[in-house]
């Protein structure tokens, strides 16, 4: 699904990584971690075409990343950044906002996504419930949501989306150890129950601990 070869990024003189070799196979959940500063969230968005690489290649589901296939490759991709907290009035807001982000926009142009929610009836109660979520949070104003309620529906939301790959930056950053175990579960079943595929960015070794694999990024002298 995913393969990253030789990829090398630097902004300006200052490399984060070289010669990255990643492969996400389908059906795989694939954990890269390491210290702040080594690049992890930068690849993420280097696979979506917003941060280009220095050097090497990057192909999803076959498919080159270059100008021409950039839009086909963020169809096939649900991503939640790190930092995603605007002001939103209620739960359900936060998942209108993550299926409308650019790189998960999808063909779909009679509601917010192909398969997804526009309304707090609509979005799929066994899936809040698999991330112990009371279907009753997206009804609640915003400012009443913890950061591990908001992250959770973020992580719904993209769960939601009808992509093959997965692209998650720390989704487990705010939780404690009981809720990033149903984060974990519900990720190997997104991936080996729904063929999907996942790169996930954390330092969280409970939620690594779930992965098929775990890549580590080693900051540059």
């Amino acid at each position: 699904m995913l393969h990253i070869h030789s990829a090398t990024l630097a902004f300006g003189n200052r490399p984060l990584f070289r010669a990255l070799d990643l492969h996400v196979g389908k059906g795989q959940l694939v954990g890269l971690t390491g210290e702040s500063g080594c690049g992890k969230t930068s690849l993420l968005r280097a696979i979506l075409g917003f941060v280009p690489l220095t050097a090497g290649i990057i192909t999803v589901n076959n498919l080159p990343l270059d100008v021409h296939h950039v839009d086909a490759i963020r169809r096939l991709t649900a991503y939640v950044p790190q930092e995603l907290q605007p002001p939103v009035e209620k739960g359900i807001d936060l998942i209108s906002l993550t299926h409308g982000l650019e790189a998960n926009h999808t063909c779909s142009s009679s509601s917010i996504v192909a398969g997804g929610a526009s309304s707090a009836s609509s979005f799929p109660s066994s899936l809040l419930s698999s991330l112990g979520l009371e279907p009753s949070l997206l009804d609640l104003t915003a400012a009443k949501l913890s950061g591990g309620q908001r992250q959770r529906l973020l992580l719904a939301a993209a769960l939601s989306l009808p992509k093959p790959l997965l692209l998650l930056d720390e989704p487990s950053s705010a939780l404690d150890e009981e809720s990033t175990q149903r984060v974990g579960l519900a990720l190997l079943r997104a991936c080996h129950d729904d063929n999907r595929s996942a790169l996930i960015v954390s330092h969280d070794p409970v939620l690594l601990a779930f992965c098929d694999k775990t890549i580590t990024l080693s900051p540059l002298s």
